[in-house]
Order: C-alpha cells, then sequence, then structure tokens
C-alpha cells in the first residue's frame, strides 16, 4: 500500500530539524537533496632515518644549505636559489622532473629545516617537510626525514613510500657515504 506522502516520517538518519510538518491539505514539496559533509582529508605521511658516521655540525652544515642539495643528494641533477627569492629553490631531479620549494624555517640551535612545495608534478597538497640533524656523540649524528601531505587520491600510502624510499632514504645515505670518502 502506498504510503501518504503527508504522513510520511523523517528519513532515518536525517535531522529532524530538517522535517517540516504537513497539515492536512498541504502537499509535502520535494526538497533539494542536502549535500553530504565532507569529512576533512587526512594527511599521509614520510619518514627515514640513519645514524651516520658522522659529526653533527658537519652533517648540519650540508643540510642546512637549502640551495645546494645538488651537492649530496644523488636524486638531484641541479638545485639552485630561486632568482626572486633566496629562500625559494629549483629543483631538477635526474628524471627530469622540476619542483620548487620553500624554505619556512631553520633552527641552528636544534638543527632543523622545514620546507615545502611551490611547485611539483606530484599529486597531492599541502607538502610539508622537517630535516633533523642531533648528535649522537662526538663523532655520529642521526638524521630524521619526515613529510606530511594531502594526497589527491587515496591514502597516499603508495606515494609517502616513494618518497621514503626514492627520496629520503637515498638521500640520507648519500649524506652519510659523503663523511667516509
Amino acid at each position: 500500500m502506498p504510503k501518504n506522502p503527508q504522513h510520511q516520517n523523517p528519513q532515518p538518519g536525517r535531522d529532524l530539524q530538517q522535517a517540516h510538518p504537513v497539515l492536512p491539505g498541504q502537499r509535502r514539496e520535494p526538497q533539494a537533496p542536502q549535500p553530504q559533509r565532507q569529512h576533512p582529508q587526512r594527511y599521509a605521511e614520510a619518514r627515514a632515518h640513519r645514524v651516520l658516521d658522522r659529526a653533527a655540525d658537519a652533517v648540519w652544515r650540508e643540510v642546512r644549505d637549502f640551495p645546494a642539495l645538488a651537492a649530496w643528494h644523488p636524486g638531484i641533477a641541479s638545485s639552485t636559489a630561486h632568482p626572486d627569492d633566496p629562500r625559494l629553490r629549483d629543483l631538477v631531479t635526474t628524471d627530469g622532473l622540476r619542483l620548487t620549494e620553500a624554505l619556512h624555517a631553520v633552527d641552528d640551535t636544534l638543527m632543523t629545516l622545514e620546507y615545502g612545495f611551490v611547485a611539483h608534478p606530484f599529486p597531492l597538497t599541502d607538502y610539508r617537510a622537517r630535516l633533523e640533524v642531533r648528535a649522537e656523540g662526538d663523532t655520529r649524528s642521526s638524521v630524521i626525514w619526515t613529510a606530511a601531505f594531502r594526497p589527491a587520491d587515496g591514502d597516499g600510502a603508495a606515494l609517502a613510500a616513494q618518497f621514503e624510499e626514492g627520496v629520503f632514504a637515498v638521500g640520507l645515505e648519500a649524506l652519510g657515504a659523503r663523511g667516509r670518502s
């Protein structure tokens, strides 16, 4: 038996305040569907950590030189300070990708550097990365490289793994090897 539209109950899950009473003799006008609230997209995270047989101050000098990433990272073919703003660096990877990164913060006491993407080809937004160098005695150091970003699709796990393995781990290994040369 069809339901009388005048006596319909609010739909399950709908806010009761959205239900409008229908008086006898009135017709219920169809209402436009309410847009569903989007949950804020979660951040994906990438992380790599290495203990290096190099003193922290020597490692920090290289990491801190923001435009000189190509001097120690084998995946970066060129790295130069942006001509209009020294806090920006223009990168070209060894496979031809072009990126521009912005330096957000440097702390010489804590030996931390934070930066983010300004222009890049990756399916993500809000990329923010941090490099931290810690002393492990007089002749050793540990370096932690982390990033957080909002992936354009999915949970970002595959993209985070690419950053961890193809960028961070490779760079940290090369940074450690420079002390052995």
